[in-house]
């Protein structure tokens, strides 16, 4: 029995055209069936939700920064009016004297041509950190600044360190 129905089918497709030309324009039942929806105000509305969104957002984000910058921690130190001198410790004021008298010392030891660049060296340190001084002094709030003003100090104490050691008699054995 199956045998006989798939023949009547196979019949039957080989019985049917090849080609069915289309009517000739078929989009004004397509589009009668699907009712008319205008599909340009969709994107329109998404397109401005996402702009007032992104509007609120900024807003919403400048406001913390500008309201979080007024409370931090960053502006404290602003208000003590720090002052940027030299530290006023007795033991820091005694040691770094000792330092630069050996410092001294030492240095009239070597030739007069390296003399004469560490010097060089010496009042190129001094003449940054005291122009580092009078940024802080108009930006003291600046963590740069701050930084590269103490980098000054440490770079004088290192270069007075340098020449000392550089000039220590070596130890030999007896």
């Amino acid at each position: 029995m199956k045998d006989r129905l798939q023949k009547s089918l196979d019949q039957q497709l080989e019985n049917l055209p090849q080609d069915i030309p289309p009517p000739a324009n078929l989009w004004p039942g397509i589009s009668a069936r699907l009712g008319h929806r205008s599909r340009r105000a969709r994107p329109m509305v998404w397109a401005a939700a996402a702009g007032v969104a992104g509007a609120c957002l900024a807003s919403a984000l400048t406001w913390a920064v500008l309201h979080g910058r007024a409370e931090s921690p960053a502006t404290l130190p602003a208000a003590r009016a720090p002052t940027f001198d030299e530290p006023r410790n007795p033991s820091y004021v005694a040691a770094r004297d000792n330092l630069e008298l050996n410092f001294r010392e030492r240095l009239a030891l070597l030739d007069p041509a390296t003399r004469a660049r560490i010097e060089a060296s010496l009042a190129v340190i001094r003449r940054a950190h005291e122009e580092i001084r009078k940024a802080l002094a108009s930006d003291p709030a600046s963590p740069v600044l701050e930084q590269l003003w103490q980098s000054t100090w440490h770079d004088e104490l290192d270069l007075y360190d340098h020449v000392v050691r550089a000039t220590q008699p070596t130890m030999t054995r007896t």
